[in-house]
């Protein structure tokens, strides 16, 4: 038997639970869970939102879906990892028959399949995955940064994608995600990062991770801000990791002409943008970004990590045991001062 946080019921809420250790499957191994994060999707269906009721289709479930471990049994047909590997997931487990998987975007894949979503995810002491979604961590990188890898790649991929070199870049949000694209933009050689919040203590781990500039919103006006920066030329890169509806139409505002919008901050309400001055004469260009490619993120990030030109230390605000999750849901829902909450299983 095991230890796991479960979403038990179709309602607000989890609770911590004495269950099986699962068995795994032909092409998976067993992991012992070191550490897991909790992640906004989590935050979603702990509240059980309206997101959350469309998308779970099955309860109980295990929630959570960062995580890092260490394969302690392999099972049939695994041939890439042995027992004691340490190891992080690729959270998109693609069906490798749909048109995006035959044709290079298995990240996209048409019949997706997420941990704790739509199968049973890292909240707990062991969970089995498929071994072709795991990769191994070398020794160099600190085993808890695994559990930080999968939100860190989608930072990694856009910034990657955007050629922030000698860039002013504007960062919308600067939780987990924002500070990832933050450090990277960083490494990446970004001429100047502004970063933007309307949480203070936020505000800090984003100078810590490398932002030049921070702004309030609610105490700071940011397109005569960035516009006083740039000389009245505007942002060369915008990235958005708030989802906020009215920050993504404003940032077109203060975007330069020939600039990019970059999109990963998932909006709870339809946005609306004035196509014509903003885009349209603009000449933008606005990329949307879901999750990591396969592998080409991770093959990335680890060279990041490995040669130190990313810290993620200043991502981790708490470090509990998987015992006190509820009170960790309850410190995010709250807005306490609280970045990346890592749980770790075990009494």
């Amino acid at each position: 038997m095991m230890n796991a946080f479960v979403k038990k019921d179709r309602k607000y809420g989890g609770s911590y639970e004495k269950i099986p250790i699962p068995e795994p499957s032909d092409g998976e191994v067993l992991i012992k869970i070191k550490s897991t994060a909790i992640c906004g999707t989590d935050i979603h269906i702990y509240a059980w939102n309206a997101w959350a009721q469309a998308n779970i289709k099955k309860v109980p479930l295990i929630m959570g879906h960062e995580f890092v471990g260490e394969v302690v049994e392999t099972g049939p047909g695994c041939r890439l990892l042995k027992v004691n590997d340490v190891v992080s997931g690729e959270t998109h487990i693609p069906c490798g028959q749909c048109y995006q998987c035959r044709n290079g975007t298995p990240h996209i894949c048409f019949n997706l399949e997420l941990p704790g979503v739509h199968r049973n995810g890292s909240f707990a002491e062991y969970m089995t995955y498929p071994e072709a979604c795991l990769v191994k961590l070398p020794p160099s990188i600190p085993v808890e940064y695994g559990a930080l890898m999968e939100p860190l790649g989608v930072g990694v991929s856009a910034v990657e994608n955007a050629q922030v070199s000698g860039g002013n870049v504007v960062v919308i949000g600067s939780g987990p995600i924002g500070l990832g694209i933050i450090s990277t933009a960083q490494a990446m050689g970004a001429g100047t990062i502004t970063a933007l919040d309307i949480s203070e203590y936020r505000l800090g781990l984003a100078s810590k991770c490398g932002a030049c500039y921070t702004i309030n919103p609610s105490k700071t006006d940011p397109a005569a801000f960035i516009g006083e920066k740039t000389r009245k030329v505007g942002a060369d890169v915008i990235f958005d990791a708030s989802g906020n509806p009215a920050a993504i139409a404003g940032a077109f505002k203060y975007l330069r002409k020939g600039g990019s919008v970059h999109l990963l901050g998932l909006p709870s309400a339809p946005t609306s943008i004035d196509l014509a001055p903003d885009v349209i004469f603009k000449e933008a260009t606005i990329h949307g970004y879901h999750g990591r490619k396969m592998f080409q993120t991770w093959t990335r990030m680890i060279a990041l990590l490995e040669s130190k030109k990313i810290d993620l230390d200043p991502m981790i605000s708490h470090r509990m045991p998987l015992s006190e999750a509820e009170r960790a849901f309850e410190m995010l829902e709250k807005g306490e001062d609280a970045s990346k909450i890592l749980l770790v299983p075990g009494d």
